[in-house]
């Protein structure tokens, strides 16, 4: 197994597993910021470095060192790295994210159309995590400790940002089923319940293939 992405729905989740499962795997997680980091390392915008430094810190930047070269970035971006607009930015994360996975790169994958960029594969398991929205507004509000109306309006931005981001990939409905490996509903299973669900079937899966599953539980 080389590959795990994690989708979800804003508050059902996804990166409380994705950090829990790469600690289990001992997999790299490979989330939002990390991403980004990425393209603030292949010197676009200004603008868009500054909004990344904000938020990304150095040790980010160390893993992106050792998980891309800077010549597959000069390879990929050319000289024009300032005219770096939606289109070539979509471009870009995909070659990233599909080389991470063809060097076999034991990752997990949080969000950024990562089902979708990547074909359906015997060394790739994409999940997909739902959840009833009052129950998303609850999880915000227990695991990063704000208020209920702080934690709906979150959840409502990030549906819309979500929802625009993935039309870049795919057009129709992102959470059907048929696209992902497994479903999730964690109003009804908890995420240790998943995390352990999912490395079960990633054993049971592979476990005549040629693909070793190391878990530390």
């Amino acid at each position: 197994m080389s590959v795990v992405t994690i989708s979800r729905q804003f508050g059902a989740g996804g990166h409380t597993l994705a950090e829990s499962l790469s600690n289990r795997l001992d997999y790299k997680l490979v989330d939002r910021l990390l991403v980004e980091k990425i393209a603030e390392e292949a010197k676009v915008s200004v603008q868009w470095v500054e909004a990344v430094e904000r938020e990304a810190g150095g040790l980010l930047m160390r893993l992106v060192h050792s998980m891309v070269s800077s010549s597959f970035i000069d390879r990929l971006l050319g000289e024009d790295r300032q005219d770096f607009g939606e289109e070539r930015y979509i471009k870009f994360l995909s070659h990233v994210v599909t080389n991470l996975w063809q060097e076999g790169g034991k990752v997990v994958i949080v969000g950024r159309g990562a089902q979708f960029i990547l074909p359906n594969s015997e060394d790739i398991v994409k999940v997909l995590l739902v959840a009833e929205l009052p129950d998303r507004i609850k999880f915000l509000e227990e695991h990063y400790k704000i208020s209920t109306t702080k934690a709906t309006e979150l959840v409502r931005r990030e549906d819309q940002r979500r929802s625009k981001t993935l039309k870049l990939f795919y057009d129709g409905n992102p959470d059907d089923p048929s696209f992902y490996t497994m479903v999730f509903n964690t109003s009804y299973v908890n995420i240790q319940e998943v995390e352990d669900l999912v490395v079960h079937l990633m054993e049971k899966i592979y476990e005549n293939g040629d693909v070793a599953i190391n878990s530390k539980k």
